[in-house]
């Protein structure tokens, strides 16, 4: 089976990352409260990153407009490029995994499943992060957002992942993410078959259709197996 595997929150834990990344951040620029800071921003930077998966924002629009966002809630004695250009060498080296992922991949690789990874993000960030975390190499190839010129839910970025995929069979293919409206919707645009890895048992949003859902990588294991999808 050709499996599309999302980064962030599907693997990754995106949330340490963040927090760990803007806590460094505006402690180093004056911020009296890291905690409710990171808070802050992490409600920025979601908001951002929808507006970027709706297309109402760019990615480039959004990198130091979440700055000024956080910049003027907060006293911090830099600027919103100086924050963000700091923010983001931090996030290269914030790789951490979430627990059983590891463990996750290599079931798939054991069953012979081909992995390819689909991200939004930027190019350098990612591949850092993907590397430092040790699953780099578990993937045949990683398609991320910014190096494609295309983001999650796009339909052209999953037609051009796929047309760049030896031996592709759309029959043969699962989307496996916790985006709803990257993740899935984009499988949903794509014709593509998929599984919402829904974690944190979040509630199902009107006109999106997952195709199975689970809550943990052993049911994701379960679901290929059960149907013998190889």
């Amino acid at each position: 089976m050709i499996l599309l595997i999302d980064a962030d929150d599907t693997l990754l834990d995106f949330k340490k990352a963040e927090y760990t990344s803007i806590t460094a951040a505006v402690k180093k620029f004056g911020a009296a409260d890291p905690d409710g800071a990171a808070r802050l921003f992490s409600a920025i930077n979601k908001a951002c990153w929808q507006d970027v998966e709706k297309g109402v924002r760019t990615r480039e629009q959004i990198a130091v407009e979440r700055f000024y966002e956080l910049k003027e809630k907060l006293s911090l004695n830099a600027s919103a490029e100086v924050i963000n250009e700091d923010y983001k060498e931090n996030m290269r080296h914030a790789y951490f995994l979430l627990p059983g992922a590891r463990d996750f991949l290599q079931a798939l690789k054991a069953r012979g499943h081909r992995l390819f990874m689909i991200t939004n993000g930027l190019e350098t960030t990612q591949t850092l992060r993907l590397k430092g975390s040790g699953i780099y190499d578990f993937f045949e190839r990683i398609f991320i957002s910014e190096a494609m010129g295309l983001r999650k839910p796009e339909r052209e970025f999953f037609d051009r992942a796929c047309s760049l995929i030896p031996a592709f069979e759309k029959s043969k293919c699962l989307v496996i993410g916790d985006s709803l409206s990257a993740d899935i919707k984009g499988a949903n645009n794509a014709g593509i078959p998929s599984i919402w890895f829904n974690a944190e048992n979040k509630p199902l949003k009107d006109g999106v259709f997952p195709t199975y859902t689970a809550h943990s990588y052993s049911q994701i294991l379960a679901f290929l197996d059960r149907y013998n999808v190889k």
